[in-house]
Parts: C-alpha cells; sequence; structure tokens
C-alpha cells in the first residue's frame, strides 16, 4: 500500500476553503442523517422527506449534471451526443427492460447502478481531496477503505433477503451471512489501519473518507429496513454532488471579465450562487414537471411510464456522470501546488 505524499505549504487540502468544505462535508453529513432520522420516525414524515429530498436536492443535483454539458457552447458542442443522441437510446432500453422483466428488473438495476454510483462518487472526491491536499502517489489503502464499507454494506442487505424496495420487487444475490460479516471484518480492520496512518495536519481529506465511512453504515448496515436506510445515502449524494458541481463551475469561471447575466459563466461567479442555485431549481421543475405530464397518460408495454421515465432519467444521468468526469488513464498531477486548480477544472479528477 502506498502512503499518500504531501507537498509542503498546502493546509488542509480545502477545495474552495474551511468554511465551503466544512459545510460540503460536515454540513451534508448532518443534513442526511438529521432528515434519515426524521423519515424514520413514521410513515407520514417519510413521505414528506421523500418528496423534499426529490424536489430540492435530487432534481436539482441532475439539472445541476448539465451545466458541465450544455451551458455553454464550447460543452455542449463536445458533449452532443450525450444530450442529443443518449437520451432516446436510454428510454429505449429501459422501456425495453420494463417488457421484458416488469418493475422487478427496472427496481432490481436502480439499486445496484445507484450503489455502485453513490460510491463512485465518493471515490472520486476523495481523490480530488488527495490531489488537493499535495498527493503525487494513488493511495491504494485510503481506495481499499471508501469501496469496502459499501461492499459491506451491499452483501449485507444481500444477506438480509430483501425482495421488496419502495413498494416494488427486488431481486438480491444470496449472500451468506458469513460473508457479509467477514467482508465487514475487514472493513474495519482496514479503517483502522488507515486511522492510524492517516495525517491529520491536513484534515480535509480525512473527514471525508470518515463522513463517507459513517454515512455508508448508517445507510446500509445500521438501519434495518433497505428502503429507509436508502434514504441516508440518497439526500447525501444529492446535497454532496450540488455542492462539488458548484466548487467545480467556480472555479472554471472565477474571475471573468466578460460575462453576461445569466451565462453560465456569470451564474458560477461566487456572488452569484443564488441565482445559480435558482436556475438550477426551475430547470429541475419545468423537466420533471414535463415527466410527470407525459407519463399521466401513458403506458409502456404494462409498465407506468412514470417508473420508465424516471429509472430513464436516472440511468443516463449515471452514464453521463461516467463520462464526463473521467480522466484520461494514467494523468497525474504535475505539480502539488497545482492540485487543487487542476482537480477542480477540466478532465481532470475521478470527480464524482
Amino acid at each position: 500500500m502506498s502512503h499518500t505524499v504531501a507537498a509542503p505549504g498546502i493546509s488542509g487540502g480545502w477545495l474552495r476553503g474551511r468554511d465551503f468544505d466544512l459545510g460540503m462535508i460536515g454540513g451534508v453529513l448532518l443534513l442526511a442523517l438529521g432528515l434519515g432520522w426524521l423519515a424514520n420516525t413514521g410513515a407520514s414524515w417519510f413521505a414528506l422527506v421523500l418528496w423534499a429530498d426529490f424536489w430540492f436536492i435530487a432534481y436539482p443535483h441532475v439539472a445541476s449534471m448539465w451545466t458541465r454539458v450544455v451551458f455553454d457552447r464550447a460543452s455542449a458542442r463536445r458533449h452532443w451526443f450525450l444530450w442529443a443522441g443518449l437520451p432516446p437510446l436510454v428510454l429505449l432500453g429501459t422501456a425495453s427492460l420494463a417488457h421484458l422483466g416488469g418493475a422487478l428488473v427496472l427496481n432490481t438495476l436502480y439499486y445496484h447502478w445507484q450503489s455502485y454510483h453513490y460510491t463512485r462518487q465518493s471515490y472520486g472526491i476523495a481523490r480530488v481531496y488527495q490531489r488537493t491536499g499535495g498527493a503525487t502517489e494513488r493511495d491504494w489503502l485510503t481506495d481499499a477503505v471508501v469501496f469496502a464499507f459499501p461492499i459491506w454494506g451491499w452483501l449485507h442487505r444481500c444477506a438480509q433477503g430483501s425482495t421488496n424496495f419502495f413498494g416494488g420487487p427486488l431481486s438480491l444475490p444470496a449472500v451468506p451471512a458469513a460473508v457479509a460479516n467477514s467482508v465487514g471484518a475487514l472493513a474495519v480492520l482496514l479503517l483502522g489501519v488507515w486511522v492510524a496512518r492517516t495525517r491529520w495536519d491536513r484534515p480535509a481529506h480525512a473527514w471525508f473518507v470518515l463522513s463517507h465511512v459513517l454515512l455508508t453504515f448508517v445507510s446500509y448496515i445500521a438501519v434495518t429496513e433497505i428502503t429507509r436506510g436508502w434514504i441516508f445515502v440518497n439526500i447525501w449524494h444529492n446535497a454532496q454532488y450540488l455542492l462539488f458541481v458548484w466548487a467545480r463551475n467556480t472555479r472554471r469561471f472565477e474571475g471573468r471579465a466578460d460575462t453576461h447575466p445569466l451565462s453560465v459563466a456569470w451564474l458560477c461567479q461566487p456572488r452569484n450562487w443564488v441565482a445559480y442555485s435558482a436556475v438550477c431549481l426551475a430547470l429541475s421543475t419545468v423537466g420533471f414537471g414535463l415527466l410527470r405530464v407525459s407519463a399521466e397518460g401513458m403506458a409502456v408495454w404494462g409498465i407506468g411510464a412514470g417508473l420508465v421515465l424516471h429509472q430513464a432519467l436516472n440511468f443516463h444521468h449515471y452514464i453521463v456522470d461516467a463520462v464526463i468526469w473521467r480522466s484520461p488513464r494514467g494523468a497525474l498531477i504535475a505539480s502539488p501546488a497545482g492540485a487543487g486548480r487542476q482537480a477542480l477544472s477540466g478532465r481532470v479528477g475521478d470527480g464524482p
């Protein structure tokens, strides 16, 4: 296992500064734990929290993805297939899966894919924090910790034999409890080694990894029921993504003097965060409103159009994210001092 090599003079390894990063790490963690706990106090509270999550966090988090794809001419030209060619293909594929396997196939595919997608976001942000803190080598121990806890959680759910997710059928592979417990013991052991080895003089990366471990444990292990556990990680993922994309966009356009009102460069100036948030909320409200209207009078091969459209949107989001955040294999930070700038701009840094 390689050790992280940190450059001197980089204090804390913050992405945009102590206050912002504490909000993205600690604030989002408290938000997810608080709302998740509230949702678990009763069915009516769960419905209310789920509605608030979807409308004010989940839908805008998908809208924020589009700020990297179509909000400026260069991005729209570079990613034309993602916004013009891919959506009908994903919709056709999702509808075909619904026709062949019904809600069982869609629910099962969503549960497994979102589990990986959420983990991949944590892995990407952890890598960015490593580079911002001055790391010049890959830290395999941190990577192992980041993946070990979600794998443990997934195996734990499989060992539980859950067959229902959000009121619909779910298929999970049969896993002996001993296997899940063994992986859990390994995850805890890796965490212990990681804690003993971690340099706490640059706390941003360490705090982020610990927040990931805690939230994953609560969502997949501590909360018994699978859907009520999911609400924790969903809120955490969505809110975290919103703030990370904001940090990336502000770094990309910060200091632009040639910005016009409501252009992406103007919206992404730090002082215009309210306007940026309002635009994301407005776009998500219109977009998902249109989805609901489209679904009301439709049916797709006997499966409700609402489920097909909603899952097609999720699957498209997962695919686009996998493309726009991936850096070329082997791309390394040349200078530790430039880690933060490079990690938050362009196609560098294994992002969410």
